[in-house]
């Protein structure tokens, strides 16, 4: 009689907690550290030492497994220097490779591109791609910019298709920024406009 009320069940239950399964700690990788595998390699970045799996490095890009598989000097070497390259930058686009639970972040999205760019990693670029698709960060001129520097198509259409007037795609072609584009995406640009 006492747990019903205006025609309602009350329940009250108190629980208590015995043992926690299936939560995971968020994943990150340490590459300071060596790890068991036949296959690893150092890469020595600004003096430090960066461990990676070689046919994993290959697998996403073809200069790493040009570098490592094929007929080149450092296929057999344990420690191989990368020169013109910021140690936590590449420690950043090691992050979005492994399966690993750092994210792009609009501090990290333009040197990821530029590395990625650099040891060609497709999945990387469309990673940087997809997180600057929805990123609300960055306006569209600069978009525009890393899409035509990068070569990120998908980027570069939803840019604009994105700009809904004229006025819009007028305030683009006023802009400093604008000179700077390539030819295409001058000629993109005024497809766009002739849309209107």
């Amino acid at each position: 009689q006492g747990f019903i009320k205006d025609d309602r069940i009350i329940v009250e239950a108190r629980l208590s907690k015995i043992e926690v399964n299936g939560i995971m700690k968020p994943l990150e990788f340490d590459f300071s550290s060596p790890f068991v595998g036949t296959d690893k390699v150092a890469l020595i970045i600004e003096g430090k030492k960066v461990y990676v799996s070689k046919n994993y490095l290959a697998l996403h890009s073809p200069v790493f497994s040009a570098m490592f598989l094929g007929d080149f000097v450092e296929k057999n070497k344990e420690e191989i220097e990368l020169k013109d390259v910021v140690y936590e930058e590449f420690l950043d686009l090691l992050h979005i490779l492994y399966p690993s639970e750092k994210e792009i972040t609009a501090s990290t999205v333009l040197h990821i591109l530029a590395l990625a760019d650099q040891f060609e990693m497709q999945s990387a670029l469309k990673r940087a791609e997809s997180y600057l698709m929805t990123s609300t960060k960055f306006v569209c001129t600069e978009k525009l910019q890393m899409a035509d520097q990068f070569r990120l198509n998908d980027l570069s259409d939803h840019c604009l298709i994105s700009l809904a007037s004229v006025n819009e795609i007028g305030a683009l072609k006023a802009s400093p920024e604008y000179r700077n584009f390539s030819d295409a995406m001058k000629v993109a640009i005024c497809d766009r406009f002739m849309d209107f």
